[in-house]
């Protein structure tokens, strides 16, 4: 199957010497709007250490991908930006120590109400996606009661809006690989470094 780019302007390509060279057609990820929010945060935590109980917590972080739910995009009337709504829920690891002082790993989460003004194209067949990234740093830890833990948090989120599309781009071969090095401590590695003949 060949890519066609009847639905494209040819000489916006890119390509030099009367618009001739090779197009490749790929199929990725295009991103039509993101934003980054960061923001301090105090939360509660209820964190599920199994059977074990935290005195001390080490640190809270981020672990895994978020989820997106309760998505709902409104088109802005004259505008060419819709609202975007959802609730975005980031798992996290917790690292504390038991009262013996072992080191002992509990898991939770922390969701996050969103309202935002994003580009959304309506048009099209296939339906835009709305993704986030979170990093999450969890400071000032307090163990308040067995599995409660109370953290002011450093939170980073990205929203992106997405759709898989095909796009037809300038071509200028394939990657040149270089040979991979590999990592070694043998004895021989000084040798086999050195000139086979003397110099």
């Amino acid at each position: 199957m060949s890519c066609s780019i009847r639905n494209c302007n040819p000489p916006a390509i890119g390509c030099t010497n009367g618009n001739i060279c090779d197009k490749t057609c790929i199929e990725t990820k295009k991103v039509f709007d993101a934003g980054i929010q960061q923001r301090s945060v105090s939360a509660t935590l209820t964190v599920d250490f199994g059977t074990e109980t935290a005195t001390t917590v080490l640190g809270i972080s981020n672990s895994g991908t978020p989820t997106v739910s309760n998505l709902t995009i409104t088109p802005i009337q004259g505008s060419i930006n819709s609202r975007v709504s959802f609730t975005l829920t980031v798992p996290l690891a917790v690292v504390a120590t038991n009262s013996s002082g072992s080191i002992i790993n509990g898991t939770s989460s922390m969701s996050f109400d969103q309202d935002l003004v994003m580009r959304v194209p309506q048009e099209g067949v296939i339906v835009p996606e709305v993704e986030a990234t979170a990093v999450i740093n969890g400071l000032q830890n307090t163990v308040t009661a067995g599995n409660i833990v109370t953290t002011n948090a450093c939170v980073t989120i990205i929203t992106k809006v997405v759709a898989e599309v095909l796009l037809v781009v300038p071509c200028y071969g394939y990657l040149c690989l270089q040979p991979a090095q590999e990592y070694t401590q043998e004895a021989c590695g000084s040798v086999f470094s050195s000139p086979v003949f003397p110099r």
